[in-house]
């Protein structure tokens, strides 16, 4: 019968750690939910839009349901599910209004999905592009390989067994960018320039620091609820899905351990005849539209160390390590590292 997925587009609320409240479009999960129910989630939007997880092999039948803007009622916008960098997707299913179809306010679409391919990829809506991308309906897409098991320590792995991409923690890194003054013109009716496209907020997971460390999932963080801290015990293998699917390239570095890069855009890096070719990094360049599956040993504590080790995470550019101006913000998180079998096993991605 296949696995039934359904999102709606909506519109919502996110903040920021200075207090501003950034108004956005975006995706919610409302699998389960029945119809007569679907108006409860408008104005319900999360930032960053809740993760697609896959496998291959099975069969999926996602239903994207467009259930209007109650903060801009006047909006007629259609919207659709891009599966960034799919490599076997057919125009039909595509997401792209010319060669697809759009879903109109009060609309529903099934979007049908076989994989093929274990890796990291995106998710976005293709109507109007650069507006709908950058007003937050954006998300990862997470492919699992056909022999993947959670439970099994040599089948936990993102590119399958006897690929050496094993992991036992698994983190989603998504990176983004917000123009704050792009989003107060789209919520006051007003038609956005974007020559004058200068964003004042960086995000990972729909967050800025140091928000990104906080394991808040209700609150005033309801709407954004994938906390971007990173935690492991020493010696385990902890695997980064970093996403970038903002309008600038992003530099992050870990200090105190090295990413092993096992995938890039959704492939290994393999040679002629097979071999492996993951390589080590201080640091991953991720341009927009790019994914980077990357895996670091948590270290163990040195002595006169102390658990848990914290380590931290940043971009590069330190002019994106600001909120609204002020520093330290932005894409900066932390990894926290316990001493051995002080943390249970992981259940879920970015489970502290």
């Amino acid at each position: 019968m296949g696995i039934e997925l359904h999102r709606a587009a909506t519109d919502g609320w996110v903040e920021t750690p200075d207090g501003r409240i950034h108004y956005i479009f975006g995706f919610t999960d409302v699998t389960g939910v029945p119809e007569k129910n679907l108006a409860g989630y408008r104005g319900k939007a999360e930032l960053m839009a809740p993760p697609l997880v896959l496998q291959v092999g099975e069969e999926y039948f996602v239903t994207l349901t467009s259930i209007g803007t109650p903060t801009r009622p006047d909006l007629d916008d259609p919207h659709t599910i891009h599966y960034h960098g799919f490599p076997n997707q057919i125009a039909l299913y595509d997401g792209v209004p010319e060669a697809s179809v759009a879903v109109p306010v009060g609309r529903s679409f099934v979007y049908y999905y076989k994989p093929l391919d274990p890796g990291t990829y995106m998710y976005h809506c293709h109507h109007e592009p650069v507006e709908h991308i950058q007003m937050g309906m954006v998300g990862p897409l997470v492919v699992r390989p056909a022999d993947y098991n959670p439970a099994h320590p040599d089948y936990k792995t993102a590119y399958g067994h006897g690929t050496g991409t094993e992991y036992d923690r698994e983190y989603y890194m998504f990176l983004n960018e917000l123009d704050c003054v792009i989003h107060h013109q789209v919520e006051t009716v007003q038609e956005p320039d974007w020559t004058e496209y200068r964003p004042t907020y960086w995000l990972i997971n729909g967050r800025s620091y140091p928000d990104t460390v906080a394991i808040d999932t209700g609150g005033r963080l309801r709407l954004q609820p994938w906390p971007a801290l990173i935690r492991a015990n020493a010696g385990e293998k902890v695997l980064l899905r970093f996403v970038n699917l903002g309008f600038e390239q992003h530099a992050l570095m870990l200090l105190g351990a090295a990413f092993r890069v096992i995938g890039i855009d959704g492939m290994r890096p393999l040679g002629l005849n097979g071999e492996d070719l993951s390589f080590y990094k201080n640091i991953i360049f991720i341009a927009p539209g790019q994914s980077y599956d990357a895996v670091f040993t948590a270290p163990q504590a040195r002595p006169g160390e102390s658990y848990p080790l914290t380590l931290p995470l940043y971009n590069r550019n330190l002019t994106k390590n600001t909120t609204g101006g002020t520093e330290p913000g932005g894409m900066i998180t932390e990894v926290q590292v316990f001493a051995p079998g002080g943390l249970p096993p992981q259940a879920e991605p970015n489970q502290p």
